[in-house]
């Protein structure tokens, strides 16, 4: 394998110690040229790491500490590849959503990492890293630098063998059933990946409320409200009725007055 013509660089994010390690030394093997830069711990480390060096690689965990790797990843993209290394395979779809390179499971495979690796060598070969720092800043500019996560502006869910964004003004309702997070738009039910705790804090301020513990109601589309037999009822315009529990009543009354 060729290396590519400048010293590649790379940061390792990955919240245990032990795995560094493993990863840091696979890697060493596999790929003599390549600079491991940095090693962190958690996500908010890995973007500052990311500001202080421009690194042409990310290999990342997925569950960290502060901020999640997919959120890392969001404000990486474009600017430098990202390989996901994880022991969870249910986020692979969101993680190609965010322009992932790879996709490693724990424990990692040496022929599969140096596939990954031959992957990556050909992607640093026909980029030039130095066109990537000023855009990089530009992401460090925002709020999830300080531990904030940017809203949603779109909502992805989960269609056939795709990743489909769907405009927010069209989902009257997000709800959990059988452990599983479902999002209804246009008379369908989409699977959504993100825990209805996480959507709390990644939809747009003002747009949903939560009505009980597995549901998230859109303001906008409350066709009328009443209380039947002491429980207050929202009634959307799709036809759905929801009720609200008894401790979230008076907090999505306020709300959509």
């Amino acid at each position: 394998m060729s290396p590519p013509e400048h010293s590649p660089r790379a940061i390792i994010a990955e919240d245990e110690e032990v795995l560094r390690e493993q990863l840091r030394d696979q890697l060493s093997a596999l790929w003599p040229e390549l600079r491991i830069n940095a090693e962190v711990e958690d996500g908010i480390a890995a973007l500052r790491a990311l500001e202080a060096d421009f690194p042409d690689i990310l290999f990342l965990d997925i569950q960290m500490p502060e901020l999640s790797g997919l959120e890392v990843a969001r404000q990486a993209s474009g600017r430098c590849h990202v390989v996901f290394v994880t022991a969870y395979d249910k986020y692979a779809v969101e993680a190609f959503e965010v322009a992932a390179l790879d996709y490693l499971l724990k424990p990692i495979k040496r022929d599969r990492l140096a596939e990954s690796v031959r992957r990556v060598v050909d992607e640093v070969r026909e980029e030039a890293a130095a066109t990537r720092g000023d855009k990089l800043r530009e992401a460090l500019d925002s709020p999830a630098i300080t531990g904030a996560t940017p809203p949603l502006k779109r909502l992805p869910v989960r269609h056939r063998r795709e990743v489909r964004l769907l405009d927010l003004d069209h989902v009257p309702l997000i709800f959990s059933r059988d452990r599983l997070v479902l999002a209804r738009a246009e008379g369908h039910e989409y699977l959504v990946d993100y825990t209805l705790q996480e959507l709390e804090q990644r939809l747009p301020d003002g747009q949903f409320v939560r009505v009980h513990r597995g549901a998230l109601v859109n303001l906008n589309a409350v066709e009328s409200y009443g209380g039947e037999d002491g429980v207050l009822v929202l009634k959307l315009r799709d036809g759905t009725r929801v009720e609200a529990s008894e401790r979230r009543a008076a907090e999505v009354r306020r709300k959509l007055r």
